[in-house]
């Protein structure tokens, strides 16, 4: 709320009450006033009729004795002194019956004074209203000002700038301790957490190097002994083939693992006709895909059935050729690579004769692949792990060591993209990749 709408609100909330008070102040000084009216009033009556008995006594020759005896008669003055000095009480309930003959009522003039009262009690009510709204006021910009100090501290030091905090007393005390007690603790944990992270990385490439050599000399070792293979070795040869290729890939995955945790990779943007992408990452997979027999299909949604946006024909996007396909700003070789992962793990899931289908369109805000496998799609307890490193879920092949998925992630989140995986109305496993314009 502003601090005019705040005013206006405060403006009405003191008037309602300063009208409720003159109100009340009318009818108070209306029955004070009343009841001020019948004590004269009883008082001069009782008054006369002191009088008259007297005069009675000396007509019909009675001694006159007692307080009576030689005084003169009270003056009016003497008999209002007496009745506003005396108790009122004694001689209010002959006036109010002597009033009521009359018609005169207890709040008959309660409308002449509301206006005199009403404005006395508006202006002294704004008055108060006034200076409690200024005090809140004052106060609300000292705590505004207050937290946007904590803030502007707490942003410095999201981007790394270690500014000191301003330390006041006041109600914000308690609440800087504890913020610069998490702010160190936090700023420490990170620190031990990259380093740990950086050495793990370190680990890990130097692990796969040292893989490296072995694995050379065993599969140089293999091609010599292709050619003395007979009928019984021939089973052997291909097993130990097989492993040597699982771990080339092991290792590989490994390295380029390592690369990514320690942002040791320069991505060089180039625009990227999707499509053709998509093909390049496909071709690795051709044998798999036919000895499986899948159907592998890419084709371009109309971008007027996109689901989140309706793209006009003319609308011009940053590197996007609307003739001729979409296009994207990545790096082509870690991006073939990681799209290369995940049809992999498509054509892993798909069962003999099924379909592998690749949908891409492009809106203002990103260009979306959706790559829909032919298996049973995922289960759901396996949906949150999906990503996670090393981690093989139901039906994962046998030499699924569980990195494709997490390297394809970790590529194309560096790259301003996003990946996700669900599954289909139809059942399928599904993979959505998101490449958002800069």
């Amino acid at each position: 709320m502003n601090t005019g709408k705040k005013a206006a609100r405060q403006f009405i909330y003191w008037l309602f009450y300063g009208l409720a008070a003159g109100v009340v102040l009318a009818a108070v000084l209306s029955y004070h006033e009343y009841q001020t009216v019948a004590g004269i009033a009883g008082a001069v009556m009782q008054s006369e009729l002191s009088v008259q008995r007297a005069e009675n006594d000396m007509d019909t020759g009675v001694e006159i004795t007692g307080e009576r005896h030689g005084k003169s008669p009270e003056t009016l003055q003497e008999v209002l002194a007496r009745s506003l000095k005396g108790n009122s009480e004694d001689y209010e309930s002959d006036g109010k019956a002597f009033l009521e003959a009359y018609g005169y009522r207890p709040l008959r003039n309660w409308g002449a004074y509301l206006p005199f009262t009403t404005g006395i009690s508006v202006l002294l009510f704004q008055l108060a209203g006034f200076a409690v709204f200024w005090v809140q006021y004052r106060e609300e910009l000292r705590i505004k000002r207050r937290i946007r100090e904590l803030t502007e501290y707490l942003r410095a030091v999201n981007v790394g700038e270690g500014t000191a905090l301003c330390r006041n007393e006041d109600i914000f005390s308690h609440l800087e301790d504890e913020m610069y007690k998490t702010v160190m603790e936090l700023r420490s944990v990170k620190e031990a957490a990259v380093k740990n992270h950086e050495v793990l990385a370190e680990r890990i490439a130097d692990i796969a190097h040292q893989l490296k050599t072995p694995l050379t000399s065993m599969s140089l070792m293999t091609e010599l002994l292709e050619e003395y293979q007979t009928g019984e070795t021939q089973e052997y040869y291909t097993r130990l083939s097989n492993q040597i290729i699982r771990l080339k890939n092991l290792v590989s995955g490994l390295l380029s693992l390592a690369k990514l945790d320690s942002h040791g990779i320069v991505f060089r943007e180039e625009r990227l006709e999707l499509s053709g992408v998509v093909e390049s990452a496909a071709e690795s997979l051709e044998d798999m895909m036919s000895e499986y027999r899948i159907t592998f299909t890419i084709r371009k949604n109309n971008p007027k059935k996109a689901e989140a946006f309706e793209m006009p024909e003319t609308y011009d996007i940053p590197g996007a050729n609307q003739e001729t396909g979409c296009f994207i700003y990545a790096d082509r070789q870690w991006t073939e690579e990681a799209l290369m992962n995940v049809l992999k793990n498509c054509v892993e899931h798909t069962p003999q004769d099924g379909r592998i289908t690749v949908t891409y369109n492009q809106n203002p805000i990103y260009t979306e692949l959706k790559i829909e496998d032919g298996g049973d799609g995922f289960a759901p307890e396996d949906l949150p792990h999906i990503f996670e490193r090393f981690y093989r879920g139901t039906g994962a092949a046998k030499d699924n060591v569980g990195i494709g998925l997490a390297l394809a992630k970790a590529v194309l989140e560096q790259q301003n993209g996003q990946i996700s995986a669900e599954n289909t109305t139809n059942g399928h496993a599904c993979f959505r990749i998101k490449w958002y314009a800069a």
